[in-house]
Parts: structure tokens; C-alpha cells; sequence
């Protein structure tokens, strides 16, 4: 940069020289009379010519220092400090943020040439690549965990709150007492750049769509897609979707190495609350055979109907997923009215399953498939449906809802491919429309055991499980006898 030469010692340095010239003309002339009034008379004139010079090639500017070094000149202090405050602004433009810096930047009047302001103006852009500029932002962590930088406390609180109403909002019959986080969570500030930040939006989509996590997992002795899903608390189809180009006919070796690719909530929410409320009270099925009804023919003898119950109780949730409930008050408002049904008598010719009489006493059923329910036990749609349909993916398989002894196993008519199982005491339970089976006649096999494979076999409309509970010969509501 210029060392401001040309500015105001150069006119100084002239007019030095001026006056030095009239004085050493005025000693040889040896002029001693009237000397000093001529003396000053040049030494005004020169003053007045040099002034007037000095002020028609010279202008007033502000040295601009950054972080105690001068770079150059602007017009004014005023113009320094527009820029700085454009360049700031500009910066978050796109998101309505100021940026800031902590460089020192100081303005210093002056005096200079106007060739020299010239040669070093600071221009806006020259002013932008010099200075460093940052955003002040809150940093968003989970467990210590950073998720996000948030442009904002608010944003912060804002998350959190649009992140508890999904699984805890309160209604005319949901008071909530509590609700809270069970993960440690903080936040802080901290100086970022702007493709730093996440909006909102963003980092409650992440927080909703929870964490993926991959562990590998070594094949035991006896381990099947299912078992290895069951010991992992996960879904087969779940299993299998980590290991793409496997599927539940795929034979897996001992030891062999698969991946377990389980999605886990960032966040959990804890509420407590008391809950009141109307309840379905399903209405049960009694069937008896009637001789002189043609075999495999059915009447309704009686028509039933569910009944109703208000029901206040107390409850802890995770997740919007009960954890815990106690049961305050319970009321019956309308009672159920149970269905007979009249069956025409099954013979040998038509069914070659025999199964055990006893008691009926059925206890310790478990689900066959973790599922939505698609139909329920009962009349709908002006027939009979003697069992529930369990949601399902062909290939999903299914396993035995308690132990026992295989009595059939194989296709039967409009059941598709079927197996029932006799539990001794007169209850057995079958299960149908499987894409495949997995045991055979009289095969002992136990509760939790893989029987098949979910399908669309028979008289089906879509994948699926049908599930029937069957005591002493005739079916009954299974969600009596499920948890």
C-alpha cells in the first residue's frame, strides 16, 4: 500500500522549497531596505498558494484498520461501518439471520491525496473476503450425542414440544398429569456458518423416523430366520430386509455372520395419565351340533351382539405404547349377548382329524403372528367366520400358539394348506391359507415353534393367518383365550 506520499508533507515540502528560492534572490540583490516586509510578503503568498494547492488535490477519508492492521481507505466512517453492516445481513439473507465477526475493525480520520484514496479504496467485495463471519446458533444433543445446530432457543423448545403431542396429547377423555423425556437432553450455543443449521422441520422428520442401528449377528445351533427375529425383538421381514437377497427358503449355516439392522427412537416420551373411555366387550360364540341339520351346513340359532363397558384407568406410556395400567373403574353398560350356533354333525367320510375331548380348558394360548387383526371371530358380512384373520406378509411364518401333537397337516379345501394342532383337554387350535408347512402328522412340536409360513392359499383374499381356537369339536372366539 501507499505510504501516502504525494499527500500533505509533499505540498509542505514544496512550499519549503518556493520560499527558500525568493529569500537566497533576495540576499544577492543585497536589498536591505523594506527586507522583512518583502520577506513576509512572499512568506504569505507562498502559504496562501500552497494551501490553496494542498486542498484542491487532497480529500477527506478514513484509514480502515482490521485487527490493528490498516488495509486502506473509505470515503468516511460512516461508509465503512454501511458496509460492514451490508455484508453481515447478507450473509444470513436466505434465512433471515445477521451474521456476526469478531474481527476489530476501527476507522481513523484523515487527509490524502485523492490519487492515493483511489489506489486504495476498500471496496464492499474487497471488504467481504477480509473479514470472517459467523453465526451464533444452539446446538441440539441427545445423551451427549449432538443431533442438530437449531437457529434458535425456540426453534429448540418448539421440536421438542411438536415431538411429546405425537405420543401424549391430551382430549376430553386423556388427562395427562406428566409428561418427560426419559434421554438426557441439552443444548448450547455455539458459532457455526450457515449450511450448519437444520431447519425444524428437518430434525423433528429425523427424530420421528428414529435411529438405525447395525450389529452383526452369528448364527447358533437350531436358529431359524424366525427364532434368530424372536431373539433380536424383531419382525422376520425385518430381519431379512438387512440382508438383501435372502429370504425365509434360504438356508443359513451355523456361524454364519447376518446383519441385524434395527431402528431405535432417538427420543422417548414418558407420560402418565388417566384415561376414560368406552371399551368393546366382544360377544362369544357357542356352537352344538344338530343331527338334523345336513353335515357341514350352519344356523344361526341366536344372534349375538358385543356389549360395552366404561372403563377408567390409570396408565404409564412410552412411546404412546402402555407400559403399565391399573384398572380404576369399570362399568358395564350394555351386556354382550351371546351367538348360537346350530352346525350339522361332521362324519369320518368328511374330516379324517380326530381330536381329544377333555374339559376345554384352555390357558397359556400366545399369538400364532404379531399382526393387525383383518376379521374378527362371528358372523360378518351375513356368514360365518369361525376364526380371526392376523395381518401378514407371505413368507412371514407363524408359529404354534401352545405345544402339542400335529393331528393334520396339509390341504384342505377352501383352509388352503392347514395345520391343526390337538393340546390335549379337547382344545386344538388350526391355522390356514399358509404359503407352506412346516411340520407333518403326528409331529410333536412346541409353543413358540415355527409351524408355517403366512400365505393366500384356498379360499383367500390376500395374505394373511387365519386362526381358530377349537374346543371339544366346535370353534370358539379366540380372543377369549389370547393375552
Amino acid at each position: 500500500m501507499s505510504n501516502r506520499k504525494g499527500g500533505s508533507g509533499g505540498i509542505i515540502q514544496s512550499i519549503k522549497e518556493n520560499l527558500t528560492k525568493h529569500l537566497e534572490r533576495f540576499s544577492k540583490a543585497k536589498l536591505s531596505t523594506g527586507f522583512p516586509k518583502i520577506v513576509l510578503g512572499v512568506i504569505g503568498l507562498s502559504v496562501v498558494l500552497g494551501g490553496s494547492f494542498y486542498y484542491s488535490h487532497t480529500t477527506t477519508a478514513a484509514a480502515l484498520i482490521v485487527n490493528g492492521q490498516e488495509i486502506g481507505y473509505v470515503k468516511s466512517p460512516d461508509e465503512g461501518k454501511q458496509f460492514v453492516d451490508h455484508i453481515l445481513v447478507s450473509k444470513g439473507d436466505s434465512s433471515e439471520l445477521v451474521a456476526k465477526t469478531h474481527d476489530k475493525l476501527e476507522f481513523q480520520n484523515t487527509r490524502i491525496s485523492k490519487g492515493t484514496l483511489q489506489e486504495n479504496y476498500v471496496t464492499e467485495d474487497k471488504l467481504n473476503n477480509l473479514i470472517r463471519t459467523y453465526f451464533e446458533g444452539i446446538e441440539f444433543s441427545i445423551q451427549d450425542t449432538p443431533i442438530a445446530v437449531l437457529p434458535s432457543e425456540e426453534d429448540f423448545k418448539k421440536i421438542l414440544t411438536s415431538y411429546q403431542e405425537i405420543y401424549a396429547k391430551p382430549s376430553e377423555n386423556n388427562t395427562i398429569s406428566s409428561v418427560e423425556f426419559k434421554e438426557r437432553i441439552s443444548s448450547q450455543p455455539v458459532e457455526v456458518q450457515l449450511e450448519e443449521f437444520s431447519s425444524p422441520e428437518v430434525v423433528l422428520d429425523i427424530l420421528t423416523k428414529g435411529h438405525e442401528s447395525r450389529t452383526e449377528y452369528v448364527v447358533q445351533p437350531n436358529d431359524s430366520w424366525w427364532l434368530i427375529a424372536r431373539k433380536n425383538d424383531m419382525l422376520t421381514k425385518e430381519v431379512l430386509a438387512g440382508n438383501p437377497g435372502m429370504d425365509e427358503d434360504k438356508t443359513i449355516q451355523v456361524g454364519e455372520k447376518i446383519n441385524l439392522v434395527k431402528v431405535t427412537p432417538y427420543l422417548t416420551v414418558v407420560s402418565k395419565g388417566i384415561y376414560t373411555g368406552t371399551e368393546t366387550i366382544p360377544f362369544d360364540v357357542v356352537s352344538k351340533t344338530d343331527y338334523s341339520l345336513p353335515s357341514g351346513s350352519s344356523v344361526v340359532r341366536q344372534e349375538g351382539s358385543d356389549g360395552s363397558k366404561k372403563v377408567t384407568y390409570s396408565y404409564v406410556q412410552e412411546n404412546g405404547r402402555n407400559i403399565g395400567k391399573e384398572v380404576l373403574e369399570e362399568k358395564i353398560t350394555q351386556q354382550p349377548v351371546t351367538q348360537v350356533i346350530a352346525k350339522g354333525p361332521v362324519y369320518a367320510s368328511s374330516a379324517n382329524v380326530a381330536l381329544s375331548r377333555g374339559t376345554g380348558k384352555a390357558s397359556g394360548l400366545s399369538w400364532p403372528l404379531r399382526g393387525g387383526l383383518n376379521s374378527y371371530y362371528g358372523f360378518r358380512s351375513g356368514s360365518f367366520h369361525t376364526g380371526l384373520d392376523i395381518g401378514g406378509d407371505t413368507g412371514e411364518p407363524f408359529i404354534a400358539a401352545a405345544g402339542g401333537t400335529v393331528s393334520s397337516a396339509g390341504w384342505s379345501g377352501g383352509y388352503g394348506n392347514m395345520v391343526i394342532i390337538d393340546h390335549g383337554n379337547g382344545v386344538a387350535t388350526r391355522y390356514a391359507h399358509a404359503s407352506k408347512i412346516s411340520v407333518s402328522n403326528g409331529q410333536q412340536v412346541g409353543k413358540g415353534e415355527t409351524i408355517g409360513l403366512v400365505g393366500s392359499t384356498g379360499r383367500s383374499t390376500g395374505p394373511h393367518l387365519h386362526f381358530e381356537v377349537i374346543i371339544n369339536g366346535d370353534t370358539v372366539n379366540p380372543l377369549n383365550y389370547l393375552p
